[in-house]
């Protein structure tokens, strides 16, 4: 006989599968090793959750508990068995995840697409169901038309939701992956990469990328730079002509600099 309602119970590790409606793709295996360790010297505080299906169980909620359980050695765990159907299964497990911080964007827009496809909710109502803004439903939900490589950098952390909001305005596939590929290679900003959408394919010369200088003045700023412990940079124009520029960031510096140089501050 199945426990009370909402009582813990132990089961078996073994006997749990995933849930299939996990919208999370990726883990953080570092985090998860945390875990593992602390639970393996506190124990689990937190049951999973779980439905019954035939002689074994499903997980609704607590895939991440469940791995990190997994990975300290547990043969049990402590879990709450609910009598769901496949509707409210998927509610439940896609809810909990976005009430979670550290979904990535792309896995939030994929949750917030399987609720309103199961649960047949506008934009506007699964916003007051999750108190969120129905503009930010919208933003994401755009996210699921980006090209997979742009979709890739997104749920890896190399590009940001802001940036993501961007590009998911460039209807152009080809450029939307060139402009994606130009902000992860030149660690733009999301204002820098708005200005890239804005001047097309050939930005004017006064708005390209500017180049670092040549490896031979680079390893120079880098050694002067390491000598004074102020920034340095050095600017050859060619015929032994050139600037040094020495970056100082408070009088004690300047004073220093100066004694270093021989000069006294009149």
């Amino acid at each position: 006989a199945l426990p009370p309602v909402d009582a813990a119970t132990h089961l078996p590790i073994d006997k749990i599968t995933p849930n299939p409606h996990q919208p999370r793709r990726t883990w953080n295996d570092s985090s998860l090793a945390d875990l593992a360790n602390s639970i393996r010297s506190t124990g689990l505080i937190q049951p999973i959750i779980v439905r019954q299906v035939g002689d074994g169980y499903q997980l609704i909620a607590g895939e991440r508990r469940l791995r990190a359980a997994r990975l300290a050695g547990l043969a049990t765990i402590p879990a709450i068995i609910r009598q769901v159907d496949d509707l409210t299964q998927a509610q439940m497990a896609l809810i909990e995840n976005i009430q979670r911080e550290d979904l990535n964007p792309i896995e939030r827009a994929e949750s917030y697409r399987l609720l309103t496809t199961t649960m047949g909710l506008t934009q506007a109502e699964l916003a007051g169901r999750l108190g969120e803004d129905r503009s930010s439903i919208a933003n994401h939900l755009r996210l699921l038309d980006l090209a997979e490589p742009v979709k890739a950098m997104v749920r890896d952390g190399r590009l940001s939701l802001g940036h993501a909001k961007v590009l998911a305005g460039v209807s152009d596939i080809l450029a939307q992956e060139r402009l994606a590929h130009l902000a992860v290679s030149q660690s733009l900003s999301v204002r820098n990469l708005e200005r890239a959408v804005q001047e097309g394919p050939n930005p004017p010369a006064s708005r390209r990328p500017q180049k670092g200088p040549p490896p031979a003045i680079a390893d120079l700023e880098r050694s002067l730079t390491s000598q004074l412990g102020m920034k340095v940079q050095v600017r050859d124009r060619g015929r032994g002509r050139g600037r040094m520029v020495i970056h100082y960031t408070s009088l004690d510096q300047f004073d220093e600099l100066m004694q270093r140089m021989g000069l006294k501050n009149e």
